[in-house]
């Protein structure tokens, strides 16, 4: 028969330990549940009691199911070995009976015949324990609560001790079970209910724990702990704290609308509600933080934000600073207060960079280490407020810095995407600032913003340099679609901003940020004019829009030669199959001689390529050279 009694054993014997170790527990868990309630206050408090009491019952069914499952099993052993007697007595009487009729008359006793009727197979099954529900708050933003954070995380530190004591029962109770499934099978055994009612168990426990420890740590960052000891808070912060996603986007608003300063010192370290913001429509976020500063919290600082908004900013600079729907000056006022840890991790980065250039690391990128002591610099100037940052992530190459201050009297709001090769450190250098500032200094009423979001055609990884490999990433349409979709969509979040939303809007692009800019066209974006600085070319479903006012402005130079150049099979142009704003006639032309063109043949010499990238160049500067330029393009702005 199929019954391992050793295993039987060891069955009865993981579940009476496991029962035995629960039940050892409950007065130390009874302990501390009820010294972490002695200064806890409110809806998060009654929840905490209530899974305490909830808890104690399911652990006293799970004792109950253990021993009735080890009393079933030493059950299912004693008739197992019954069954055992009987089958060696069987056995015993055919071998007596076999040999008496083998043994030619000699008198052999081989006793009464033993029963033919096997025993009953006995069924090892339990009822799946009973065990309630735990819950904890959410949804509700009304009212306080109140605790010790101390006392808190001291029943979270006991709970997980037992618990790992619990998974180390469980998991050898499932063990057992498992082996008592496979050597046992004489028996009839459902034991599921086991497995699942210690597994449940310890899941549970583990969420309680867990929230317990966030509602722990929402108390000690709101001021909790220390000689200080008890803090209340809003439990709209513990709801954040415990179950952001329950909170819906315009409770959350309302909730931040009125938050205490212990809340927002808190929600630095809550993460969950920051991802319910990124997912609101930008007009909401905007309409939210104007209101603000009506009712009774009007009162501004040296910066122009009420206390609520700017503790806000403090609480989460790196997400408002990125926020679609903020106020370009909050945005600005955001980064820059999320200046200081921005420059730590550059300076960490230099340090690095500089150890390996010490010690002559074959991989070592010089131009790394410049790009990073630029990167330093830079920020010093954001911390300082000298450089306005509208956005800033270094790690996916994304920055738009704002030039200019957006105010009742802005006419003039200009995106300016610069072209192929463009990485953070010409930002950091200032190279592709020239023409906005240009612009903002001599056409009144003006505010650019120079736009890289994301890595851009041909920009090097590590370095922030042109990598030539890649220049083809500038011809590719599947690019072009993605970063013009990037495109449309910060116009949409920017013009939320009221003092930029009734201002003319104007899209300047240099080289491949003509592509980026007619492809967020295509994407829906609208401009009052477009401007191409030397542009390379548009989709092929890319249409004129007739509200817009087109305009190129170009010298000769290598793409220009480039965009002359037929492709031989398509019998179009190699760039973007020729269609280039040189060859439109929605584009107002503009063509200007280079300070070196006098010195152009034909094109077949290193100098002469040299003056083609020059006045490709030179066309995105703010050059004496290039004056014709940039002040051709002032009289569009303001034309």
């Amino acid at each position: 028969m199929n019954f391992d009694t050793g295993v039987a054993d060891r069955l009865i014997g993981a579940c009476r330990d496991a029962a035995r170790t629960l039940q050892d527990q409950r007065g130390g868990r009874e302990s501390i549940s009820t010294a972490a309630l002695t200064e806890f206050r409110g809806v998060f408090a009654d929840c905490f009691r209530e899974n305490v009491a909830a808890e104690r019952a399911a652990r006293s069914e799970l004792v109950h199911m253990l021993e009735d499952v080890a009393r079933r099993v030493q059950e299912a052993k004693s008739a197992a070995e019954v069954e055992q007697r009987r089958l060696d007595q069987v056995t015993e009487w055919a071998l007596a009976s076999g040999w008496a009729r083998a043994g030619g008359g000699f008198a052999v006793d081989v006793g009464p015949r033993p029963s033919m009727e096997a025993t009953d197979r006995p069924v090892v099954s339990v009822e799946t324990a009973r065990q309630g529900f735990r819950v904890w708050a959410s949804g509700s933003t009304g009212g306080a609560s109140s605790a010790d954070p101390d006392t808190l995380d001291s029943a979270v530190s006991t709970f997980r001790i037992q618990d790992g004591s619990d998974r180390g029962a469980a998991n050898r109770v499932s063990a057992a079970v498992s082996e008592f499934e496979d050597k046992c099978f004489w028996v009839h055994s459902d034991l599921d209910a086991v497995r699942g009612g210690l597994r449940r168990f310890l899941e549970d426990n583990h969420q309680d724990a867990t929230r317990l420890s966030d509602i722990a740590s929402t108390f000690r960052a709101a001021g909790g702990s220390g000689d200080l000891g008890q803090i209340t808070v809003s439990n709209g912060v513990l709801v954040l704290a415990t179950a952001p996603m329950t909170l819906s986007g315009s409770a959350l608003l309302g909730y931040l609308s009125t938050a205490s300063e212990a809340d927002v010192k808190a929600l630095a370290t809550i993460p969950g509600w920051q991802q319910t913001l990124r997912g609101m429509d930008p007009s909401k976020i905007g309409a939210w933080w104007a209101g603000l500063k009506t009712g009774a919290h009007t009162a501004v600082n040296e910066s122009g934000f009420t206390p609520v908004q700017e503790l806000l900013l403090a609480a989460a600079p790196a997400m408002f600073g990125a926020l679609d729907g903020m106020p370009a000056l909050a945005r600005v006022r955001a980064n820059q207060l999320n200046a200081p840890s921005l420059l730590r991790a550059a300076e960490n980065d230099l340090e690095t960079a500089r150890k390996l250039s010490g010690i002559g690391q074959a991989h070592h990128d010089p131009n790394r280490t410049k790009m990073l002591q630029n990167e330093v610099a830079y920020l010093k100037q954001v911390e300082a407020g000298d450089v306005q940052l509208y956005l800033y992530d270094r790690d996916q190459s994304r920055i738009l810095e704002m030039i200019g201050t957006p105010g009742p009297d802005t006419r003039h709001v200009i995106t300016y995407v610069p072209g192929t090769f463009t990485g953070m450190n010409i930002f950091y250098e200032g190279g592709v600032q020239q023409v906005s500032k240009y612009l903002n200094d001599n056409v009144s009423g003006t505010v650019a913003f120079v736009y890289k979001d994301g890595r851009f055609p041909g920009e090097e990884d590590t370095a922030g340099g042109p990598n030539l490999a890649r220049i083809g990433e500038a011809n590719d349409e599947k690019l072009a679609r993605t970063s013009g979709q990037q495109l449309a969509g910060f116009e949409t979040g920017m013009r939320t901003d009221p003092y930029l939303n009734g201002a003319e809007q104007t899209g300047i692009g240099h080289s491949w940020g003509l592509a980026n800019l007619t492809s967020s066209e295509v994407a829906g974006a609208r401009y009052d004019k477009v401007i191409s600085l030397a542009g390379a070319g548009m989709l092929p479903d890319w249409k004129p829009q007739p509200t817009t006012e087109y305009s190129n402005l170009y010298y000769y130079d290598l793409l220009v030669h480039g965009q002359g150049v037929p492709n031989l099979i398509t019998k179009r142009g190699v760039v973007w199959d020729g269609n280039n704003p040189i060859h439109r006639d929605e584009f107002e032309q503009h063509y200007y001689r280079g300070p070196h063109d006098d010195q152009l043949r034909a094109i077949n010499t290193v100098e002469e390529g040299n003056i083609l990238m020059e006045n490709h160049n030179l066309i995105a500067s703010n050059s004496k050279d290039n004056r014709r330029v940039l002040d051709e393009v002032s009289e569009v702005l303001k034309r």
